[in-house]
């Protein structure tokens, strides 16, 4: 229903695709639909809110959509620099809301970093 531009906008640029494209499969997923045990380093996103832009005379002509965006990767370093690139790369595109914790995935024990963004997709 939304369409989101984050996988082009990664896509388009170079710092990201150096760090997450091999044999012209770059390693950014919706959430729910990367390959299983996918090749590290890679990244997820999901909507996790959001709400139109309510209009009294005609409907919405733009979305406001928070987007979870979750960097995973073999190592501390790795996981921090694909975090900072995929950050400047949609940056012109929306707004950072929430920088989490460095952490741990729980089910991988890999490196883990999450931050939100919100975003706003014209209809």
């Amino acid at each position: 229903m939304i369409d989101l531009p984050i996988f082009s906008v990664l896509k388009a640029n170079a710092a990201v695709t150096d760090l997450l494209e091999s044999n012209g499969i770059l390693r950014a997923y919706s959430f729910g639909l990367a390959p299983d045990n996918p090749q590290p380093p890679y990244v997820t996103w999901q909507i996790v809110g959001g709400d139109p832009y309510n209009e009294l005379d005609d409907v919405p002509s733009c979305d406001r959509v928070d987007v979870q965006i979750d960097v995973y990767a073999t190592d501390d370093d790795v996981v921090s620099d694909v975090a900072k690139s995929v950050r400047n790369a949609i940056e012109t595109e929306c707004y950072v809301t929430r920088y989490g914790n460095q952490d741990r995935d729980p089910v991988t024990g890999m490196p883990h970093y999450s931050f939100d963004v919100s975003w706003h997709v014209n209809r």
